[in-house]
């Protein structure tokens, strides 16, 4: 996010998953004070070639749509509906690049276990592919929209590019506690094989960047073993409703496409908040 006025992106596809987060992007739109871009694409690939002369009169049937959905959801505080024709993941990560968006609203489908390994391509697609902050759960009817309490899992490597994301993440987070006045825990998962001196030594510089943000008092829980079932337990016994995490982190969450990220969402729970 930036110190300007946020700007919150929600690609609405008019399903039942659309109506079930607008009350979450509706509170985070209010309480960032962020202008919302709504966008909806339709999808070139299931226009079947002899109705290709119908597509304008279908984007202008969906932009009427798309318009009643947003004044009925959010009023005045649309700043644009947008409705364009292509791949739904090339428009969206072309809209959020042109646009300077700030975060991506993105609610899931629920999924199997396989299914949501092989079948969710567009959120693993945004979260491989765009700087923007991605939010995203498939559990929309068991937390409330306004998060109280925030888990944010850190990782630390002797790598400029993860310093450069922890701060990230650590500005991220300071501004979601302002203004949704939310408690915060931090998380490090540790590798069983790592010495804690060494753990030590990359911990340093982030314990007195997050002393600035947060105060002398700031903690750091460290647990070691399994990424997924650390973050999910520490979520559950801190009773936290927004996971915030970062999108590079070697042999576990940043491997290839960006499984593990909604693995954490499947597993705990609760929505999370990617930063890049």
């Amino acid at each position: 996010m930036t110190p300007e006025r946020h700007k919150i992106l929600f690609p609405v596809d008019f399903s039942a998953r659309s109506v079930l987060a607008a009350p979450y992007v509706k509170t985070w739109v209010d309480r960032l004070d962020a202008a919302l871009d709504t966008l909806h694409v339709v999808d070139r690939d299931a226009v079947p070639s002899e109705q290709e002369d119908e597509l304008p009169d279908l984007i202008e049937k969906r932009m009427a749509d798309l318009k009643h959905f947003s004044d009925r959801h959010f009023g005045e505080n649309v700043a644009s509906c947008t409705v364009v024709a292509g791949g739904i993941a090339d428009q969206i990560e072309h809209f959020a690049k042109r646009e300077e968006i700030d975060v991506i609203m993105m609610p899931r489908d629920h999924q199997t276990l396989a299914t949501r390994f092989f079948q969710d391509s567009l959120t693993a697609a945004l979260l491989e592919r765009c700087t923007a902050s991605v939010w995203t759960t498939e559990h929309l009817d068991e937390v409330p929209a306004m998060p109280r309490n925030i888990l944010c899992a850190v990782h630390f490597e002797q790598d400029a590019s993860l310093d450069a994301q922890n701060d990230r993440m650590l500005q991220t987070v300071r501004e979601l506690a302002s203004r949704f006045e939310a408690s915060v825990a931090f998380l490090y998962v540790e590798r069983e094989s790592r010495d804690s001196g060494e753990a030590d030594t990359d911990l340093e510089p982030w314990k007195m960047r997050a002393q600035e943000f947060f105060g002398s008092s700031v903690k750091l829980l460290r647990k070691s073993g399994d990424v997924i079932t650390a973050i999910s337990d520490t979520a559950k016994e801190l009773g936290a409703d927004l996971i915030v995490v970062g999108r590079t982190r070697p042999e576990t969450i940043g491997l290839g496409r960006q499984v593990h990220l909604l693995r954490i969402d499947h597993a705990t729970h609760r929505p999370v908040l990617s930063i890049w």
